[in-house]
């Protein structure tokens, strides 16, 4: 996972390991609007993303929505913040909670 636009950040991106999930199926297709999670190498810190745009076939761009390490809300981890625009690799999507397209 790789910051976009985070708070703080100069000139350089910013790359957060995250967890690999090459096989999950539940991962396989998801779309802008989904809300994906990403965890990090040491599986300690917990990503939720909202989805807001394709970047490629494997690749979007999201907003973090929230941030967890075990049962602790938190405002910043791995140096993001609630609200940072990131890109997302699909093999890093460890699930995803569909969208609601039906307004």
């Amino acid at each position: 996972m790789q910051a976009r636009f985070a708070r703080g950040i100069a000139q350089t991106p910013l790359t957060v390991a995250a967890r690999e999930y090459p096989l999950a199926e539940e991962a396989a297709n998801p779309e802008v609007g989904d809300m994906v999670t990403i965890y990090s190498l040491d599986l300690a810190t917990e990503f939720n993303i909202r989805l807001n745009a394709a970047a490629g076939p494997d690749l979007w761009y999201g907003v973090i929505y929230s941030i967890s390490r075990g049962t602790e809300m938190l405002v910043v981890a791995e140096g993001l913040e609630l609200d940072d625009v990131v890109s997302v690799r699909r093999q890093e999507i460890a699930s995803v909670a569909k969208a609601d397209h039906h307004h």
